[in-house]
Protein backbone atom coordinates (compact mmCIF):
# COMPACT_ATOMS: atom_id res chain seq x y z
CA UNK A 1 0.00 0.00 0.00
CA UNK A 2 1.35 3.39 -1.02
CA UNK A 3 0.56 6.28 1.30
CA UNK A 4 -0.28 9.58 -0.24
CA UNK A 5 1.05 12.69 1.51
CA UNK A 6 -1.54 14.66 3.40
CA UNK A 7 -2.63 18.13 2.28
CA UNK A 8 -0.80 19.65 5.26
CA UNK A 9 2.47 18.02 4.19
CA UNK A 10 2.00 19.18 0.59
CA UNK A 11 1.22 22.74 1.75
CA UNK A 12 4.31 22.76 3.98
CA UNK A 13 6.51 21.53 1.11
CA UNK A 14 5.11 24.17 -1.25
CA UNK A 15 5.65 26.92 1.33
CA UNK A 16 9.25 25.79 1.85
CA UNK A 17 9.90 25.76 -1.91
CA UNK A 18 8.43 29.22 -2.44
CA UNK A 19 10.17 30.80 0.55
CA UNK A 20 13.44 29.08 -0.37
CA UNK A 21 13.41 30.63 -3.83
CA UNK A 22 12.60 34.07 -2.39
CA UNK A 23 15.62 33.84 -0.10
CA UNK A 24 18.07 33.19 -2.93
CA UNK A 25 20.84 35.75 -2.49
CA UNK A 26 20.71 38.55 -5.03
CA UNK A 27 23.95 39.47 -6.80
CA UNK A 28 23.42 43.07 -5.79
CA UNK A 29 26.58 44.26 -7.54
CA UNK A 30 25.27 43.01 -10.89
CA UNK A 31 21.68 44.12 -10.17
CA UNK A 32 22.49 47.82 -9.64
CA UNK A 33 23.99 50.37 -11.98
CA UNK A 34 25.47 53.68 -10.79
CA UNK A 35 24.38 56.58 -13.03
CA UNK A 36 24.40 60.38 -13.14
CA UNK A 37 27.44 60.57 -10.86
CA UNK A 38 29.07 63.84 -9.87
CA UNK A 39 32.00 64.13 -7.48
CA UNK A 40 33.78 67.18 -6.18
CA UNK A 41 34.46 69.41 -3.22
CA UNK A 42 31.47 71.04 -1.57
CA UNK A 43 31.75 74.53 -0.16
CA UNK A 44 30.10 74.15 3.26
CA UNK A 45 30.78 77.72 4.33
CA UNK A 46 33.01 78.78 7.18
CA UNK A 47 34.33 76.82 10.14
CA UNK A 48 34.22 78.15 13.72
CA UNK A 49 37.39 80.18 13.08
CA UNK A 50 36.01 81.89 9.97
CA UNK A 51 38.02 79.84 7.46
CA UNK A 52 36.63 78.40 4.22
CA UNK A 53 35.79 74.71 4.44
CA UNK A 54 35.60 72.15 1.62
CA UNK A 55 34.43 68.55 2.02
CA UNK A 56 34.53 65.68 -0.50
CA UNK A 57 31.09 64.87 -1.95
CA UNK A 58 29.45 62.42 -4.34
CA UNK A 59 25.98 62.56 -5.87
CA UNK A 60 24.58 59.67 -7.92
CA UNK A 61 21.55 57.63 -8.89
CA UNK A 62 21.06 53.87 -8.86
CA UNK A 63 19.23 51.85 -11.50
CA UNK A 64 17.76 48.38 -11.05
CA UNK A 65 19.23 46.56 -14.05
CA UNK A 66 18.06 43.13 -12.84
CA UNK A 67 14.86 41.31 -13.76
CA UNK A 68 13.44 41.32 -10.21
CA UNK A 69 12.15 43.74 -7.62
CA UNK A 70 14.88 44.76 -5.16
CA UNK A 71 13.88 45.50 -1.58
CA UNK A 72 15.70 46.85 1.47
CA UNK A 73 18.97 48.42 0.34
CA UNK A 74 21.46 50.41 2.39
CA UNK A 75 24.43 52.33 1.03
CA UNK A 76 27.68 53.13 2.78
CA UNK A 77 30.27 55.50 1.35
CA UNK A 78 33.76 55.40 2.84
CA UNK A 79 35.99 58.37 2.04
CA UNK A 80 39.76 57.81 2.04
CA UNK A 81 42.58 60.21 1.35
CA UNK A 82 45.14 59.01 -1.16
CA UNK A 83 48.21 57.57 0.49
CA UNK A 84 51.24 59.80 0.05
CA UNK A 85 54.48 57.90 -0.37
CA UNK A 86 57.70 59.82 0.04
CA UNK A 87 60.94 59.13 -1.84
CA UNK A 88 62.47 55.88 -0.62
CA UNK A 89 59.37 54.84 1.34
CA UNK A 90 58.27 51.29 0.44
CA UNK A 91 54.74 50.71 -0.80
CA UNK A 92 52.58 48.67 1.63
CA UNK A 93 52.50 44.96 0.79
CA UNK A 94 48.81 44.46 1.59
CA UNK A 95 47.05 47.86 1.70
CA UNK A 96 43.58 48.18 3.22
CA UNK A 97 42.43 50.19 0.21
CA UNK A 98 44.44 49.31 -2.90
CA UNK A 99 44.36 51.42 -6.04
CA UNK A 100 41.82 50.44 -8.69
CA UNK A 101 43.29 51.11 -12.14
CA UNK A 102 39.95 50.50 -13.90
CA UNK A 103 38.23 53.10 -11.70
CA UNK A 104 41.22 55.47 -11.85
CA UNK A 105 41.60 55.64 -8.08
CA UNK A 106 44.63 55.86 -5.84
CA UNK A 107 45.78 53.65 -3.00
CA UNK A 108 43.86 54.95 0.01
CA UNK A 109 45.09 55.53 3.52
CA UNK A 110 44.24 52.80 6.02
CA UNK A 111 42.13 55.12 8.17
CA UNK A 112 38.76 56.34 6.92
CA UNK A 113 38.42 60.05 6.24
CA UNK A 114 34.71 60.08 6.87
CA UNK A 115 31.73 57.98 5.87
CA UNK A 116 28.05 58.30 5.07
CA UNK A 117 25.24 55.76 5.51
CA UNK A 118 22.00 55.99 3.51
CA UNK A 119 18.88 53.85 3.58
CA UNK A 120 18.23 53.68 -0.15
CA UNK A 121 15.20 51.40 -0.52
CA UNK A 122 12.65 50.25 2.00
CA UNK A 123 10.45 47.19 1.90
CA UNK A 124 8.37 48.64 -0.96
CA UNK A 125 11.29 47.90 -3.26
CA UNK A 126 12.18 49.08 -6.73
CA UNK A 127 11.03 47.31 -9.90
CA UNK A 128 13.30 46.34 -12.81
CA UNK A 129 14.31 49.30 -14.94
CA UNK A 130 13.44 51.91 -12.31
CA UNK A 131 15.93 54.36 -10.88
CA UNK A 132 16.54 55.57 -7.35
CA UNK A 133 17.92 58.79 -6.00
CA UNK A 134 19.64 61.05 -6.35
CA UNK A 135 21.73 60.19 -3.30
CA UNK A 136 24.30 62.58 -1.92
CA UNK A 137 27.10 61.62 0.45
CA UNK A 138 29.60 63.98 1.96
CA UNK A 139 32.38 63.54 4.46
CA UNK A 140 32.28 65.48 7.70
CA UNK A 141 36.04 65.91 7.35
CA UNK A 142 37.57 68.22 4.80
CA UNK A 143 40.07 71.00 4.28
CA UNK A 144 39.98 74.48 5.78
CA UNK A 145 41.93 77.52 4.73
CA UNK A 146 41.99 81.27 4.67
CA UNK A 147 42.73 81.40 0.93
CA UNK A 148 40.10 81.34 -1.77
CA UNK A 149 38.34 78.06 -2.55
CA UNK A 150 40.08 77.77 -5.93
CA UNK A 151 43.46 78.31 -4.26
CA UNK A 152 42.63 75.60 -1.73
CA UNK A 153 41.98 73.07 -4.51
CA UNK A 154 45.33 73.92 -6.12
CA UNK A 155 47.40 74.06 -2.93
CA UNK A 156 50.62 72.02 -2.97
CA UNK A 157 49.63 70.20 0.25
CA UNK A 158 46.18 69.21 -1.07
CA UNK A 159 45.77 65.41 -0.99
CA UNK A 160 43.17 63.83 -3.28
CA UNK A 161 40.36 61.63 -1.96
CA UNK A 162 38.38 58.67 -3.24
CA UNK A 163 35.11 57.10 -2.11
CA UNK A 164 34.46 53.38 -1.80
CA UNK A 165 30.75 52.70 -2.26
CA UNK A 166 29.22 49.64 -0.57
CA UNK A 167 25.68 48.25 -0.74
CA UNK A 168 23.82 45.91 1.60
CA UNK A 169 20.76 43.99 0.43
CA UNK A 170 18.49 42.89 3.27
CA UNK A 171 20.57 41.10 5.92
CA UNK A 172 23.31 40.00 3.51
CA UNK A 173 26.94 41.07 3.82
CA UNK A 174 28.13 44.43 2.54
CA UNK A 175 29.27 44.24 -1.10
CA UNK A 176 31.48 46.75 -2.88
CA UNK A 177 29.55 48.54 -5.60
CA UNK A 178 32.55 50.51 -6.83
CA UNK A 179 35.03 53.22 -6.00
CA UNK A 180 35.38 56.64 -7.52
CA UNK A 181 37.91 59.48 -7.40
CA UNK A 182 36.68 62.77 -5.99
CA UNK A 183 37.32 65.27 -8.76
CA UNK A 184 39.11 68.52 -7.96
CA UNK A 185 36.13 70.66 -8.82
CA UNK A 186 34.18 73.08 -6.68
CA UNK A 187 30.55 72.27 -5.92
CA UNK A 188 28.11 74.67 -4.29
CA UNK A 189 24.92 73.91 -2.40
Amino acid sequence: MVRRPSRAVLALALTAAVSGSACTPLDVQAALGVTDMTTGWLDVGFDELGRNKLVPTISFRLENVSDQRIRTLQLNGVFRRCMVLYAGQPEPEDPVSPADEDAGTCMGEDQEWGSALVRAVGRQGVVPGDGLGPFTMESSLGYTGEQSLAEMLGHRDFVDVKIELFVKHRAEQWAKLGEYPIERQLLTQ
